[in-house]
C-alpha cells in the first residue's frame, strides 16, 4: 500500500469515528489565539515582582553560564509561537482521541477468543444528549485528572463516554455481524477472577469455561483425548470443546459451529432403556444409587414412543423443534428421532393371542411385576391387524377372562380392563394355566391360524412336585392341539441362570426370565407377528450444522462411560418399534440463515445391506410455543428435566429449575399425549401425574 492509499484509508477511518453531536458548537466557543495572548498579557501585568528578585537573578547569572538570546533576534514569526503551540496541543489531543477510537472499534470487532461477559449498555438514550453538559469529553484530560493518575484517568474518560452509534461484535470470523444485546445467553462459571491465575481452579473453571466453551484453550493445556482405537465419534477433536467440563459435570457443554471441527456431530444411536427400567421397576425405585447411574439417552429412548411410526422393516428419521421451556429465552430444542418400524410380515395369517397374568400380591410388588406388563399390553393392542384378536385371563384364586376377543377398535375398553387389575388378589397359578389353555383352545384353529398363549407370573418356582405332575399332561395335550406356549417368570434377568422351568412346562414352548419392559415388548411382538423382531443394526446419526444459521449447540445425554470413552450403547440392535432420541439445545442468531442443519442416518438391515437417508432442518420447523410443540418433543423435555432435577445436574442448577416448574408445564400437556398408549411411560416420571 503506497502513501496516498494509506492516507486515504486513515482519512476514511477518521471520518468514521463517532463524535458528540454538539462538538462543533463547543469547539466554536473556544477563544482565538489572539484573545488567549491578550488574556495572558493581562494576567502577567498584574503579577507583582517580589523585592530582591533582580539581585537574585544577577547572582544566578554570574554563578553559571547561561545560554542567552538577544531580544532583537526575535522575528515576527517567533512572536506567533504561543498560538502555534496552542494549536499543536489541540491537534495532538485530537489525534490521540482518533487513534484511541480506531483501536477501540477494531478491538470490539475483531475475532475474539475470550468469553463474552454481560455487555454494558453503550447505546445512549435519545433524550440523554440534550441533557448533557458542554464539557469537552473527547478533547483531552483535565488538570485534576492528570494530577490524580494520568493513565487511569484516560481509561476512565473512555469508559464513561457514550458514543452515538451502537457497537457490533462477531460470533466468529465466519459469522455475520450481529448487534450485541445487553443480556447475554451464557455466563462464565465464576463471577470474578481468582487471585492466582495459574491455580488448578482457574484452569478447571475459568479457562475451559464450560458454560461458554467457544473459548480456545490455553496453549499447552492438557487435553483428555480418546484412544485411537475408540469408535466413539461424538467427542470433537478441537481445542474449543471443553472435555474437562464434560467429565466433571457428566454433561456436554455448549459448542460453536463457527469452529470448523465443531460443524459435525456424530452419534451412535442407542435404543437401550436399562437405566430407566432400573429406576422405575426395581425393588428400590428412585434410589440415589440408581439415579446416579441413570442416563439421559436411555430415558429418552424409553419415553420416545410418540413419534410418527416408521414403515415396516425400516429405520427412519423423525425431527421436532420448539422452545426450551426450562432454559433461558433464546434457547431452542432440536429433537432427532430414529424410529424402527414393525417386523410384521405382509402376508401373515390372523392371530388369536391369549395372555394370562397373576395379580400382584401388593402395591410394591405391582410396580415391579405388573406395571411393565400393563404398559406392554397397552402398546400391543395398537399392533393388531383387523382380523387379529387378543384375550386377557387373570389367574386369580378363581381364574376369569377379563377381556375376550378384543380388536384394535376396542382400544379404550382394553385400557380400562388393564386398569381394573388391582393388587392384593389371591392367585392360583396352576388352575390359571389350565383355564388359560382352555380359553385358547376355544379359538378357531383351522388352516394356518396361530393360537399363541403367553403366561406371565412371578410364582412358577412355587409349583410343587404334585402340582407339576397334574399340569404336565394338560400342557402336553394343549400343545399337541396347536397352542404355542410362552412362559415368562417375572424376575430380574440376572436370575435366569438359576431359575429353571418347572417340570410341568419344561420342553413345551419358550421359557423366559425377565420383567424388562423392552424385552416384554419384543416377546409380545414376536408372538403376534410370528417372526423375529430385529429390524436393523448400527444406526448412526450425523448432524452437519450450518455455521451461519446456528450460534451454539449442545448435545444432551450420550456421556462417556469411564475414562476410556467407550460407547454408551450396550446394544446396536434396533427391534420393532424401538426408538432412539438425540436432543440438542441450540441458539439461533437473529439474522442467521434459514437452514439450521442437515441430519443423515445410516443403518444396516438384517441382510447386511447399508441404508442411508437425510433430512434438512430449517427455522420453519421450530414451534412458536409450548402448546404447539410436537408430542415427542414435549415428552422429551419433561423426561430430560425430570432426570436433571433428580440428579441436580449442572444446567439445572445454573438455571434455578424446580419441581414446581416441572409440575407447571406438566399440567399444560397436549391432551393427545395423555390418550397415547405409551403415556404411562411418561406418567411415572412426572410429579403431578402420580397423585
Amino acid at each position: 500500500m503506497n502513501s496516498s492509499d494509506r492516507d486515504r484509508e486513515l482519512d476514511r477511518q477518521l471520518r468514521d469515528i463517532p463524535v458528540s453531536a454538539d462538538l462543533v458548537a463547543r469547539l466554536k466557543e473556544i477563544p482565538e489565539a489572539a484573545e488567549i495572548d491578550a488574556a495572558l498579557d493581562r494576567e502577567l501585568s498584574a503579577v507583582e515582582i517580589p523585592a530582591g528578585l533582580t539581585q537574585q537573578l544577577h547572582e544566578i547569572a554570574t554563578s553559571q553560564p547561561l545560554v542567552t538570546r538577544s531580544i532583537r533576534e526575535r522575528s515576527a514569526s517567533d512572536r506567533k509561537a504561543p498560538a502555534k503551540r496552542s494549536f499543536a496541543l489541540w491537534a495532538t489531543a485530537a489525534a490521540i482521541v482518533a487513534a484511541l477510537g480506531i483501536g477501540w472499534l477494531w478491538q470490539m470487532n475483531r475475532d475474539s477468543s475470550l468469553a463474552q461477559q454481560d455487555p454494558a449498555p453503550i447505546i445512549p438514550d435519545a433524550n440523554s444528549v440534550a441533557e448533557r453538559t458542554m464539557e469537552l469529553e473527547w478533547l483531552g484530560l483535565t488538570n485534576e485528572q492528570i494530577a490524580q493518575n494520568t493513565e487511569l484517568a484516560l481509561w476512565n474518560e473512555l469508559a464513561n463516554s457514550e458514543p452515538a452509534t451502537p457497537v457490533f461484535t462477531e460470533v466468529s470470523l465466519s459469522s455475520p455481524l450481529v448487534t450485541e444485546t445487553p443480556e447475554t445467553q451464557f455466563k462464565s462459571l465464576s463471577e470474578e477472577l481468582p487471585s492466582d491465575l495459574l491455580a488448578n481452579t482457574f484452569l478447571m473453571r475459568w479457562r475451559p469455561l464450560g458454560a461458554n466453551p467457544t473459548v480456545a484453550s490455553l496453549h499447552g493445556h492438557p487435553q483428555l483425548l480418546s484412544p485411537a482405537a475408540s469408535s466413539v465419534s461424538f467427542f470433537p477433536e478441537t481445542k474449543a470443546y471443553d472435555r474437562d467440563f464434560l467429565l466433571r459435570e457428566s454433561t456436554h457443554p455448549f459448542a460453536s459451529p463457527q469452529q470448523s471441527a465443531m460443524r459435525t456431530t456424530k452419534v451412535d444411536v442407542t435404543a437401550s432403556q436399562t437405566s430407566y427400567e432400573n429406576v422405575i421397576f426395581s425393588e428400590k425405585p428412585w434410589s440415589v444409587e440408581l439415579l446416579e447411574n441413570a442416563r439421559s439417552e436411555e430415558w429418552l429412548a424409553a419415553t420416545g414412543k410418540f413419534f410418527v411410526p416408521a414403515r415396516p422393516n425400516q429405520i427412519e428419521l423423525r425431527t421436532a423443534a420448539g422452545p426450551a421451556v426450562f432454559a433461558g429465552s433464546g434457547i431452542q430444542l432440536l429433537q432427532v428421532g430414529v424410529v424402527a418400524g414393525t417386523a410384521d410380515p405382509e402376508d401373515r395369517s390372523p392371530v388369536h393371542l391369549t395372555v394370562a397374568v397373576t395379580p400382584p400380591s401388593s402395591k410394591a410388588h405391582s410396580l415391579r411385576t405388573w406395571l411393565p406388563v400393563k404398559i406392554a399390553l397397552r402398546e400391543l393392542i395398537e399392533q393388531l391387524r383387523p382380523h387379529d384378536t387378543i384375550s386377557l385371563v387373570v389367574m386369580s384364586d378363581i381364574p376369569y377372562v377379563l377381556a375376550e376377543d378384543a380388536t384394535s377398535e376396542d382400544r379404550d375398553q382394553w385400557f380400562d380392563a388393564l386398569d381394573n387389575i388391582e393388587s392384593g388378589e389371591l392367585a392360583n397359578l396352576a388352575e390359571g394355566i389350565r383355564f388359560a389353555a382352555a380359553v385358547s383352545l376355544t379359538k378357531p384353529g383351522f388352516g394356518d391360524i396361530r393360537r399363541p398363549l403367553v403366561v406371565l407370573s412371578d410364582r412358577f418356582p412355587a409349583l410343587d412336585q404334585a402340582t407339576n405332575a397334574q399340569l404336565r399332561p394338560l400342557v402336553e395335550n394343549a400343545s399337541q392341539q396347536g397352542i404355542d406356549f410362552t412362559w415368562v417368570q417375572l424376575e430380574d434377568e440376572s436370575y435366569g441362570s438359576i431359575l429353571s422351568p418347572p417340570a410341568a412346562v419344561d420342553g413345551f414352548g419358550q421359557w423366559v426370565v425377565s420383567h424388562s419392559l423392552r424385552r416384554l415388548n419384543r416377546l409380545f411382538g414376536q408372538q403376534l407377528h410370528g417372526a423375529p423382531t430385529l429390524v436393523g443394526s448400527n444406526a448412526k446419526v450425523q448432524v452437519k450444522w450450518n455455521a451461519k444459521g446456528v450460534a451454539q449447540y449442545r448435545l444432551i445425554g450420550y456421556q462417556p462411560l469411564g475414562g476410556d470413552f467407550v460407547s454408551t450403547s450396550d446394544t446396536r440392535e434396533m427391534h420393532a418399534l424401538d426408538s432412539g432420541t438425540l436432543l440438542f439445545e441450540v441458539v439461533l442468531p437473529e439474522e442467521g440463515e434459514n437452514d439450521i442443519a442437515t441430519v443423515e442416518l445410516t443403518w444396516n438391515d438384517n441382510n447386511g445391506k447399508a441404508h442411508k437417508s437425510a433430512q434438512k432442518i430449517s427455522r420453519l420447523q421450530f414451534a412458536p410455543s409450548w402448546q404447539a410443540t410436537p408430542l415427542s418433543l414435549q415428552a422429551a423435555q419433561l423426561t430430560e428435566q425430570c432426570l436433571a432435577l433428580h440428579q441436580n445436574s449442572y444446567f439445572s442448577r445454573r438455571r434455578g429449575n424446580t419441581t414446581d416448574e416441572l409440575d407447571n408445564w406438566t399440567s399444560s400437556l397436549n391432551p393427545a399425549l395423555k390418550q397415547h398408549a405409551s403415556y404411562p411411560r411418561l406418567e411415572l416420571l412426572l410429579p403431578s401425574l402420580q397423585d
